[in-house]
């Protein structure tokens, strides 16, 4: 038999070993292993000294009257109000400030949003005078002329495609 601890089983296999809940072929097939793999023989081990601890051990006893205090414990908070447990424990305290404070915020950009609308848009300019519009084409062929553009020989008045 190979090694458990290398096959995904091993724990399934041990515990089952420890628990004797192997059928006698599988626990006479891992007993011959144990003894000559001590990794597994360790694990066996301090797998049967816990089974038998928990073989050991009692639960205490419960009282007589516990179902009735129980019940008595359920009772008396089921009337609390959930507020109460808010106001007592103040957790929320710090939040207080900070939820104003948005508040604030949120009512300041409401009314920057609103006098913006308010505002009178602005007038768009009329038409261009005729010294604006030459002025406006100079620059035009300075930038054309600064990307390496020829407009020396460009005619007024047709339109070429650079």
């Amino acid at each position: 038999m190979g090694c458990p601890l290398e096959r995904s089983v091993a724990e399934e296999l041990i515990v089952a070993y420890a628990a004797r809940t192997l059928d006698p072929e599988q626990e006479a097939e891992f007993e011959r292993h144990l003894e000559t793999c001590t990794n597994c023989r360790e694990l066996a081990v301090q797998q049967r000294a816990l089974w038998s601890v928990l073989d050991e051990w009692r639960p205490l006893p419960v009282s007589a009257d516990f179902d009735q205090r129980l019940a008595q414990s359920i009772a008396s908070t089921s009337g609390s109000n959930w507020w109460r447990g808010l106001v007592s424990n103040w957790g929320w305290r710090p939040a207080i400030p900070v939820a104003a404070a948005c508040a604030v915020l949120v009512f300041a950009f409401l009314l920057k949003d609103n006098d913006r609308l308010r505002a009178p848009a602005a007038e768009s300019p009329g038409p261009l005078h005729i010294e604006q519009q030459v002025e406006h084409a100079l620059d035009d062929m300075d930038l054309l002329r600064q990307i390496g553009v020829d407009v020396s020989n460009v005619k007024p008045g047709t339109s070429q495609k650079i």
